[in-house]
């Protein structure tokens, strides 16, 4: 368990407010602090929220570093989270735009483009209703990902790389850990009319078979199109946008060049071999990015405020936590009467063939997507070992 100064450390630096940190200390962790004390510390640990006197050219190079890459689609605001969350870097917002602007003026001005308004959505608070769906724009390249959001707040409450995401079982699982963490389920459920979906409505429907509210049993979870999944359907636009679609045409780049050839499955096992856990490690950025941003009010319905504080703090927003428990007997029988357990098909013959190659040839494993499409390429050239 973390101590006390590494999670006053790990709450400022996601930009949380003192109030707020006092809040999550006493309701998650069971630290007791006063306001006073915490504002002590905070001087004692030499943070400090007006900012740090940082060399310009450095806050440069750290903000060339976040928009390289996948990070490059961002706009200001996630930059500026992030320097705060991944470098425990407090700058004006004003000078992250302003440098912002300078190296990527195209960027900028694409950014500024106006969105459609989208239609009201009402939920009654966190864990009222969680949305679930498959995202398959990566699918093509052997990357299929699963997501769900909490409609209320929008957190993202799981955000996982496997290699189908059309087996039942797969889903199952992620609701599963996502309840057992959490140690409820929602009220209910929502995914389209994918057959992938069959075992996580049903646990979802035996969870709530003994409610006595409107989505008790078999009310407990919504088949809709779609359209008709908004939320989660929404935070994949985002996610296009910001994220998915550099990765896209990376991938793209790739095929045009004939470096990656998608009919071939040595490719494709190569491929996932050399760019899964770079993924996933994006995946879980993105996450804990989003769970930590502040969502500014509109005009639509949406409830403003941090994702995370809003979700574990409900009481602070008036709102109502409809979290319905649920045991870890009943999450274990679960796994069981459905014969889920841990999918890991990752390590076929083309695996572990990968794997041998990197340990005969003495290779370093790749931290960023320059090294892994030179991995990628030096596989490819070693041979397929069934050929």
């Amino acid at each position: 368990m973390a101590d006390e100064k590494e999670l006053i450390e790990q709450y400022f630096h996601r930009g949380y407010e003192n109030k707020i940190i006092v809040d999550l200390l006493r309701c998650q962790h069971g630290i007791q602090i006063r306001l006073s004390t915490l504002k002590r510390r905070l001087q004692d640990y030499g943070l400090n929220r007006r900012g740090l006197n940082i060399d310009e050219n450095r806050l440069r190079q750290l903000i060339q570093s976040e928009t390289s890459g996948p990070g490059q689609l961002r706009g200001y605001r996630a930059v500026w989270h992030s320097l705060r969350l991944c470098h425990n870097i407090h700058v004006p917002r004003k000078d992250v735009a302003r440098i912002l602007q300078e190296l990527d003026p195209e960027g900028t001005l694409q950014r500024r483009s106006r969105r459609l308004q989208r239609r009201r959505y009402i939920s009654f608070g966190p864990n009222f209703c969680w949305h679930a769906d498959g995202y398959d724009k990566l699918k093509p390249y052997g990357f299929p990902i699963h997501g769900a959001i909490d409609g209320y707040r929008r957190k993202i409450l799981w955000l996982e790389l496997s290699r189908s995401n059309n087996k039942p079982e797969v889903p199952a699982k992620f609701f599963l850990e996502c309840v057992r963490e959490h140690s409820g389920c929602p009220m209910l459920l929502r995914t389209d009319c994918g057959t992938e979906n069959g075992i996580m409505a049903a646990i979802q429907a035996y969870f709530r078979q003994h409610g006595n509210d409107e989505f008790a049993g078999s009310n407990s979870h919504k088949y809709g199109t779609s359209p008709s999944n908004q939320r989660i359907e929404a935070w994949w636009s985002y996610y296009r946008r910001g994220r998915s679609s550099w990765w896209i045409d990376f991938f793209k780049e790739m095929a045009a060049t004939e470096v990656l050839d998608i009919a071939s499955e040595f490719h494709l096992e190569c491929l996932w071999f050399c760019f899964a856990s770079l993924l996933q490690n994006d995946l879980d950025k993105v996450n804990n990015h989003w769970n930590t941003h502040r969502i500014r009010r509109s005009k639509i319905g949406t409830v403003p405020g941090v994702p995370d504080i809003s979700f574990f703090l409900p009481q602070r927003s008036g709102a109502v936590e409809c979290k319905v428990a649920v045991t870890n007997e009943q999450t274990a029988a679960m796994e069981n009467h459905a014969q889920i357990q841990v999918i890991d098909d990752e390590m076929n013959i083309f695996q572990e063939y990968f794997h041998y190659v990197m340990d005969n040839e003495a290779l370093p494993y790749s931290s960023d997507h320059v090294e892994a499409r030179d991995l990628f390429e030096y596989l490819i050239a070693v041979g397929d070992p069934l050929q």
